[in-house]
């Protein structure tokens, strides 16, 4: 495997979760308190989740966040588990919130808008914690709110009455030119961000370990990506065997279940499929708890998880197209145990 192909330390710290890079260290070299995963974090989950004096249960509750609140994170570190697979917890302004239902993010409004759009358009992800997405330019209307990480095709621009600029939006939330979200509030993907990463290797397998929640990325026997996942609960199970990567997409927008377990979710980022039946290695923005089964039968992993996976994993989906199907033998081996 060539240098430049090679998962460093610091990019593995990068593109795991954070509660994942905790559990690889040693304990005798776990510190108190480590980096954030980012300088803020996302409320993901509709009830009031309690801010605490100390990382545990047991401890006073100071504050309640509700869903799409958007909080500071200034440090995690590993406190009482309220579940055996997550014992991290972020620290906020009053103390300390546990880490299943916070999304990290961050804020960085996208400078110098596209103008114009070629068709079939250009790949954009959510770069500020909410983006508003709107009927028209400047409308003050909100039709839907999309979360940071979420990836969706830009097919035009366009400028409201001030002047400001907009893109107006297809795959990933409509299958036909959908709504409109100010230009700041996504950014471009460059076909460089979503190249196949070392293409020359034939070599490329991927392990998924229900039992321990975890999925690698294997180049012959050397492991070379690591993250943790949360894959389908009983009654939705990740089915267990050998597969190969079906299909590709950019992005996905998925609706399903019934009842309490209804979802609806748009820009699903970097979605590989494994079975015909659509259970596929995809991003996650509507909680940040892996480690253990949460799903409907896929395989959650962080948005930069799916990334690489998405990158490294064959076949390859050329920037232009929304989706791939692969050949027969094309597709990466996954091995679900």
């Amino acid at each position: 495997m060539s240098s430049s192909n090679f998962i460093t330390r610091r990019d593995f710290l990068k593109l795991s979760s954070a509660a994942f890079a905790w559990s690889m260290l040693p304990r005798s070299l776990r510190r108190a308190n480590f980096n954030a995963p980012a300088s803020l974090g996302r409320i993901s989950i509709g009830w009031g989740q309690p801010v605490r004096v100390e990382p545990k249960l047991s401890a006073k509750v100071v504050a309640y966040k509700k869903y799409d609140d958007v909080i500071p994170l200034y440090d995690a570190l590993e406190g009482e588990a309220p579940w055996p697979s997550n014992p991290i917890w972020f620290q906020t302004d009053g103390g300390f919130i546990h880490s299943a239902y916070v999304q990290p993010v961050e804020n960085t409004p996208s400078g110098n808008p596209l103008t114009s759009i070629d068709k079939p358009g250009v790949w954009t992800q959510v770069c500020v914690p909410i983006a508003e997405s709107r009927s028209r330019p400047g409308s003050l209307y909100i039709v839907r709110k999309l979360y940071y990480g979420t990836v969706y095709r830009a097919i035009a621009a366009a400028q409201d009455d001030k002047g400001d600029w907009w893109y107006q939006l297809q795959e990933g939330i409509a299958y036909s030119p959908g709504p409109y979200v100010p230009a700041w509030s996504v950014r471009p993907l460059s076909e460089g961000e979503v190249s196949p990463l070392s293409p020359d290797r034939t070599d490329k397998r991927i392990e998924i370990d229900i039992a321990r929640q975890v999925l690698t990325c294997f180049e012959g026997d050397t492991p070379v990506f690591s993250t943790r996942t949360a894959s389908g609960l009983s009654g939705t199970i990740t089915p267990k065997g050998e597969y190969h990567v079906v299909r590709k997409n950019f992005t996905s927008y998925m609706i399903g279940g019934e009842g309490a377990g209804y979802y609806n979710l748009p820009g699903v980022a970097f979605p590989s499929y494994f079975t015909w039946s659509g259970i596929a290695v995809h991003g996650t923005y509507w909680h940040n708890d892996f480690g253990r089964p949460k799903s409907h039968g896929c395989v959650n992993v962080s948005n930069e998880a799916a990334l690489f996976v998405f990158r490294w994993a064959p076949p390859a989906l050329p920037y232009d197209q929304a989706s791939l199907i692969a050949k027969r033998d094309e597709g990466t081996l996954i091995h679900v145990i």
